[in-house]
């Protein structure tokens, strides 16, 4: 997706950010555009993928909106490591490039990966994929690490699960995570985004006030349940629509009890036991199967 502004963005290969060359592009995003890279200093050194994030173009309150962004992916990215969240190098704001509508971007240096849980998905036809027990053990380890530091990533779906060229999995993405707040670290604010097939039910009533929405960890469990149902079943939702719509309608009905849990038999019973207690309709009832408990 290419926001307002960015289509007419041309970003040359050989532009120099910082030490780092752009070479060709990857992909877009809802915010910005990925593009490969180089080290110019250790030319031997991995590969990094660049992520322009311009603001040219933009209504004042887009730009407000690509800024917070920015800081949030800053902000975490330079307190949180862990082998299973992808790393942020390095971050840079453009000035002076001589290139139409970049000067004033933000870009965010990060490591490489080779495509995403999506990207396998796609690929898998409707079929369960077959390192999917494994791959479900890393993003749980990634989302235990970011919960037991006190963030929720919230926009955790397949997208934002990237495979690197060994094949391990790392959860990126995270210009919506919040840290969390409150009087015992309990919630967090974000703005009101996010992927609809991977909002749990209750924030589709959140209240929104000048800090954004309350989001907690429990949201990130629910996006997790969803993700288990898909990595086994090829990528189908476990509430049926062919629509977002009609898939939040879903999702709502059971909320309010007038619908059960379906789960694929196809679900292995360890996973679709894990699902079950991920997609428990309250954050109440999730708030006693964190991201660690799963693992």
């Amino acid at each position: 997706m290419s926001t307002t502004g960015e289509t007419a963005l041309h970003i040359p290969a050989g532009l120099r950010v910082g030490r780092w060359e752009v070479t060709e592009p990857i992909a877009d995003g809802g915010w910005g555009r990925v593009y490969a890279g180089r080290d110019t200093e250790e030319p031997d050194g991995p590969a990094v993928a660049l992520k322009f994030l311009p603001v040219s173009g933009l209504a004042p309150r887009q730009a407000e909106r690509l800024a917070e962004t920015a800081r949030r992916e800053i902000e975490f990215g330079t307190r949180a490591h862990h082998p299973r969240l992808m790393r942020l190098l390095d971050s840079e704001v453009l000035a002076d490039t001589g290139v139409p509508g970049l000067d004033g971007a933000v870009v965010l240096v990060m490591e490489r990966a080779e495509g995403s849980l999506q990207d396998l998905l796609d690929a898998a036809d409707g079929r369960p994929l077959p390192e999917g027990d494994r791959l479900l053990t890393e993003v749980c380890e990634g989302l235990a690490h970011l919960h037991g530091l006190g963030w929720v990533h919230g926009d955790l779906k397949p997208d934002n699960v990237l495979i690197m060229a060994d094949g391990s999995a790392r959860l990126s993405d995270f210009g919506l995570t919040a840290e969390l707040d409150g009087t015992r670290g309990t919630h967090g604010y974000i703005p009101p985004l996010g992927s609809p097939d991977y909002l749990p039910p209750e924030r589709w009533r959140a209240p929104l006030d000048e800090r954004g929405v309350r989001v907690r960890t429990t949201a990130d469990v629910w996006a997790l349940g969803v993700m288990i149902h898909q990595v086994f079943t090829g990528g189908a939702s476990p509430f049926p629509g062919a629509t977002f719509t009609s898939r939040a309608s879903a999702v709502q009905e059971y909320a309010e009890g007038r619908a059960p849990l379906r789960l694929h038999a196809v679900v292995p019973e360890f996973w679709r036991a894990l699902a079950a207690d991920c997609l428990l309709p309250t954050h109440t009832e999730r708030a006693a199967h964190g991201a660690g408990s799963l693992l």
